[in-house]
């Protein structure tokens, strides 16, 4: 992200993250946790989340979110919706579904379900903001841009939004939302609703990824992460070694690297993340201390 924006990313997690914490306080369940402070982060304009998503070469937002509970395994996601106000309630509407019939909807058929549950659309230019209409239109005259390029450098606001959860009662969970990348097709999905991908949480690990999907899926990095710390590795190591296994495996026809970020939370209680991208945003608290940011 640029640096001009950095204040603004730490004033919205402060916001999320003072949820959460309250929430934790009242014992509130882990998936609770996660939806609560995604759907803060959704409607904030500093992240690529909800307000603020960047626009596809139609000029139009596709939004994409997904959770999962670590004590039971389930999930829910929804890809590729234009008028879901908060994606991340929807997904932990499927999600909550316990005969688990309909975990993942896209599209049409995600917002059908949305509004059959209560949920009230919203106009698809509900989430367009002057700074991606103008990123929008400076690369319509890119011909040589490639989604992979918008996580390398500084100069790009982008900011896909996860949180990860271990409540009172020791059970973790992981959550992701996103408005995908920058210039894309319509009707791209990346990472970030695809569990083991961009999300994942089990009884030993919760995680939320971020960067280029397109690498992050075909490495599957939740999952290689959460199985890393079942043999035993530390959460930090298991981030590093896996973000370093993407940076070698995947190449754009650029040849540039892949790079991503990973933010991780133990049962123990132990919070760990690694990115390759120039900046990450990411902040946390825990019983008894402070809430904390960086970028």
């Amino acid at each position: 992200m640029p640096f001009a924006e950095t204040r603004m990313h730490e004033e919205g997690m402060k916001t999320a993250l003072d949820r959460g914490r309250r929430l934790l306080l009242q014992n509130k369940k882990c998936t609770l946790v996660v939806r609560e402070v995604i759907t803060l982060l959704e409607q904030h304009p500093a992240f690529d989340a909800g307000i603020g998503a960047v626009l596809n070469r139609d000029g139009e937002v596709e939004l994409d979110a997904g959770i999962m509970c670590g004590e039971t395994a389930a999930y829910g996601a929804v890809a590729g919706v234009k008028t879901i106000q908060h994606p991340i309630q929807v997904a932990y509407r499927l999600m909550e579904e316990r005969k688990g019939q309909n975990r993942f909807l896209i599209a049409e058929g995600a917002e059908r379900f949305a509004a059959a549950n209560g949920f009230h659309p919203v106009k698809p230019d509900y989430f367009h903001t002057e700074r991606e209409q103008r990123r929008f239109e400076q690369l319509i005259l890119n011909t040589n841009f490639h989604t992979s390029t918008a996580f390398s450098g500084n100069t790009m606001p982008r900011g896909t939004v996860g949180c990860v959860v271990r409540d009172t009662f020791g059970n973790l969970a992981a959550g992701t939302s996103t408005g995908g990348a920058p210039f894309t097709l319509a009707g791209r999905v990346g990472d970030s609703p695809i569990p083991g991908a961009g999300f994942f949480a089990d009884e030993l690990v919760a995680c939320s990824a971020t960067g280029w999907g397109e690498g992050i899926l075909g490495v599957q990095l939740s999952s290689r992460v959460a199985f890393q710390v079942s043999t035993g590795l530390h959460p930090a190591e298991a981030a590093v070694q896996q973000l370093r296994h993407l940076f070698q495996k995947h190449q754009n026809g650029q040849n540039i690297e892949a790079t991503a970020g990973i933010i991780m939370l133990d049962r123990y209680g132990n919070g760990a993340w690694a990115f390759s991208t120039p900046r990450m945003a990411r902040g946390g608290w825990q019983e008894d201390g402070a809430i904390w940011t960086a970028i």
